[in-house]
């Protein structure tokens, strides 16, 4: 009786221990995996089951090993990835592919529950605007421009044997005039190389948040060549057969999460640098799958204002790389202002890209006044588009003129035109194009996609003789510049015009004895303050112009030019004076000892 009743008590505490052991989820090194790990964490604990998470294990390998050793329960994993692992290849009927998966996975005491609802595969993006004036949506779209397009891929996409780089040009019979290969841990520089112009298109993973957060273009695989990565649990059957609940509380992620939320979630994660387990439970919250969680807090993006027409061009890419740099944790967006620099003061908006010329405004005489903001890197140059319709083909024609809204870069732009030349009336609108008018005027970089669909059925007008008279030195903000020849379809030859730099600005500070980033005075009695040298330094280290600023803009005093050194004193002190003298009286005395005369 004694032995019958230890046994039953041996049985009981490993019966009370097994019962007791957590469910272990594991995870791999990236952001999306972790925040699919804390949700299935989240509703496993709903079901009442303890739970220990070892999310951010490392990569495939790793966590399915460790998921065969039995160290971990389960993760999430990609139906394309579980097939690869297994020596098959990858498909793209997402339906055949677990099925596939489930038949090789079961012998090894491996169960794949539902698919959450999207595929995270390879793809193709390019910044909207430059798509746009290509005319590309689908990666067939590319064949025919590809020889002289710049793609950027990272290192282990340009190696893959069935679903890389080379198979997929060949697939589509395409050929790029230039290839610029990334290192897996440089993934992310894809992004700003797209957004520098140094790459027209860019491989991506589909729900990257990046896309979704810059505004690109994920052009559609039309030929169905990249393989499908649709993410589901693996879990080991033992846990299922431990924890009954838990099959019931994986199942409610069935469908519950498509692509565009999931690039929201990751973008969350990586953007605004919020805490995956927040994050994770903020949205099933919002799925209804969980009772409401604490709202957790998302900082108000930080926003570059920029003029209309100025928006979709590689210098706003290149600005929009800067401010992030500059930034680091906060999410940086573009937004569209009638006038950008009067939206300085509003507080969401401490950076604004702007031309020379929204640097002044004109008072009632036509003479220019400086606006209280400053210049804290050059980014570019915008360049003054006159074109024509109809049959006027000279500026002394025009006596309509449209320009953009009123205080945009291309509307002062237009009011300096019309102070010079008289006889001019400005037409300010939303879409110029609509305008009836003789001609519209655009400041935009070389080359703006707005530009060439504004020429579409006119012509560019030649800026000349703005060199008479007083124009040049009245308004430095206009300098003389052309376009070459070939920048915009149909345009055989170069047309004379004016420039205007384009620049990230800054509020200027004053009439204040608060003591800001840049000492005294440097703060406003709001919540803008001027940028700190150091972020201003940080903006033109990103930027890496050889341009120096124009010389007519006010610049941040960090911009300023170092001054040399002032020549030292002579005679810097009393004491080195008088020490010195006494090395000299010490030296003197040596030399007579050595040259006196001996004594007999």
């Amino acid at each position: 009786m004694k032995r019958v009743l230890a046994l039953l008590a041996a049985l009981s505490l490993a019966s009370c221990d097994e019962a007791q052991d957590p469910l272990v989820i594991g995870g791999k090194d990236f952001s999306e995996s972790t925040i699919l790990s804390e949700m299935m964490a989240a509703l496993a604990e709903e079901a009442g089951i303890p739970v220990t998470r070892r999310t951010d294990l490392g990569p495939t390998n790793v966590n399915l090993e460790a998921l065969r050793n039995g160290d971990i329960d389960l993760y999430a994993e990609y139906n394309g990835t579980g097939l690869v692992m297994l020596g098959q290849p990858a498909m793209t009927d997402g339906d055949a592919a677990m099925e596939r998966v489930r038949a090789l996975y079961q012998p090894l005491g491996l169960v794949w529950g539902d698919r959450f609802g999207f595929a995270n595969n390879y793809g193709l993006a390019m910044r909207d605007g430059r798509a746009e004036e290509l005319g590309v949506d689908s990666i067939s779209d590319l064949v025919g421009t590809a020889g002289d397009l710049t793609i950027g891929i990272e290192e282990n996409f340009e190696t893959r044997p069935l679903d890389g780089f080379g198979p997929m040009t060949a697939r589509y019979g395409m050929s790029f005039g230039n290839v610029s290969v990334v290192s897996a841990e440089d993934r992310t520089s894809l992004y700003d190389a797209l957004l520098a112009g140094e790459a027209d298109v860019i491989e991506v993973f589909t729900t990257d948040g990046q896309i979704a957060d810059l505004g690109l273009t994920l052009l559609e695989d039309d030929l169905d060549f990249f393989p499908v990565y649709e993410a589901a649990p693996l879990v080991r059957s033992d846990a299922l057969s431990r924890f009954p609940a838990l099959q019931g509380a994986l199942a409610r992620l069935d469908g519950a999460i498509d692509a565009s939320l999931m690039q929201e979630l990751n973008s969350r994660v990586d953007q605004d640098a919020l805490a995956p387990r927040e994050v994770a439970r903020a949205a099933l919250a919002d799925l209804g799958l969980i009772d409401a969680a604490t709202e957790i807090e998302v900082s108000e993006p930080l926003a570059v204002v920029h003029s209309p027409f100025i928006g979709a061009d590689e210098e706003t890419g290149q600005a929009l790389r800067a401010v992030r740099e500059a930034f680091p944790g906060r999410r940086v967006v573009l937004e569209a202002a009638d006038d950008p620099l009067a939206a300085l003061g509003s507080g969401n908006a401490p950076v604004a890209l702007a031309a020379a010329v929204e640097f002044v405004t004109l008072d009632d005489s036509d003479r220019p006044e400086a606006r209280p903001v400053e210049a804290v890197g050059v980014v570019g140059q915008t360049y003054l588009h006159l074109i024509g319709s109809g049959t006027v083909r000279r500026l002394d024609g025009v006596s309509t003129l449209a320009t953009g809204p009123e205080g945009s870069a291309s509307h002062r732009a237009g009011q300096i035109v019309a102070a010079v030349r008289d006889g001019i009336t400005l037409i300010p609108s939303d879409d110029p194009s609509s305008a009836e008018a003789d001609a519209v005027l655009v400041l935009a970089p070389l080359g703006s996609d707005t530009v060439s669909g504004l020429i579409d059925g006119g012509r560019l007008l030649p800026m000349t003789g703005w060199e008479d008279g007083n124009a040049l030195i009245l308004y430095p903000q206009l300098r003389q510049a052309r376009i070459p020849a070939g920048t915009y379809a149909g345009q055989r030859q170069a047309i004379d015009t004016l420039s205007s730099q384009l620049l990230l600005a800054g509020p200027v500070v004053t009439d204040t004895d608060a003591v800001g980033p840049q000492g005294p005075g440097a703060s406003l009695p709001t919540e803008v303050a001027a940028l700190a040298d150091q972020t201003v330094n940080a903006l033109n280290a990103t930027l890496g112009s050889a341009v120096g600023l124009d010389p007519a803009i006010r610049a941040a005093p960090a911009l300023a030019p170092a001054l040399p050194e002032p020549p030292r004193a002579v005679n810097p002190s009393t004491g080195v004076s008088v020490l010195t003298a006494l090395v000299l009286a010490l030296f003197a005395w040596l030399i007579w000892l050595y040259g006196r005369p001996e004594r007999r």
